[in-house]
């Protein structure tokens, strides 16, 4: 009698990728890259944070390593900035206010797990073949208040809060809400000391234009909220109102 083996098909691949089944093994196929990394201890600081993660849906998926770089999923549509930037793309309110959602849903899960992104923004949510954004790049993130190997741009972290922290994390989530609404950067053009100055003194872009999250952006730079699920709340709260 034939004797019925379990096969274990990482959680990160779906089974209807399968494309040949033999007597000992499933060969499956996935829509990967190759991560390539110029400093070791990012590398294993970003496999580090997928062996923690496992599987989530708004999180870009993890495939392995494979000869010093790590296999990531392909996510067709590029970066959020990099779509917004295409002049062929003009998403509509409803899909930005998606990706807000999803994104905020991602770090909260990594907060969930004691990990912070440390450089949260547009440039590091991808879009799925589906158009869902997919946070990735956790080569600079902190585990467990470990030292952060990366850094949030100028115009993403607020130089008198504590770095990284909740509320660092949560002020960056302010920024690329701005970023994804207007597909602009919040202080674009302005040299770095002179957006430290601005955030210093409370003189943040004017926000009357954007067609949604005045005030949940105004209050992520203004430390409004204690957790990313209060920010989630309201973030999902006023996406259903709209």
């Amino acid at each position: 009698m034939a004797k019925i083996v379990k096969v274990d098909i990482p959680s990160q691949i779906e089974r209807n990728n399968v494309v040949g089944v033999g007597l000992s093994s499933w060969v499956l196929r996935v829509d990967a890259v190759a991560k390539c990394y110029t400093r070791p201890a990012e590398r294993e600081r970003e496999i580090s944070v997928y062996q923690r993660l496992g599987s989530h849906k708004s999180i870009l998926k993890y495939y392995g390593s494979l000869d010093g770089s790590v296999l990531l999923q392909f996510a067709p549509h590029g970066t959020i900035r990099q779509h917004l930037e295409s002049s062929r793309h003009n998403p509509p309110l409803a899909t930005r206010l998606m990706w807000t959602e999803q994104a905020t849903e991602a770090i909260s899960y990594l907060h969930s797990n004691g990990i912070f992104h440390c450089d949260i923004s547009y440039n590091n949510i991808f879009l799925d073949a589906g158009y869902n954004a997919m946070v990735a790049d956790f080569a600079g993130s902190s585990i467990d208040d470990e030292e952060a190997l990366g850094f949030y741009a100028t115009s993403h972290h607020h130089p008198d809060i504590e770095d990284p922290s909740t509320e660092s994390e949560i002020f960056a989530l302010g920024s690329t809400f701005y970023e994804i609404l207007t597909g602009e950067n919040p202080f674009n053009g302005c040299e770095a000391i002179e957006i430290e100055k601005n955030i210093r003194e409370g003189n943040f872009p004017t926000l009357e234009h954007l067609p949604a999250f005045q005030t949940i952006i105004s209050k992520c730079w203004k430390c409004g909220y204690q957790t990313v699920d209060e920010l989630l709340l309201e973030v999902k709260q006023d996406g259903m109102a709209l």
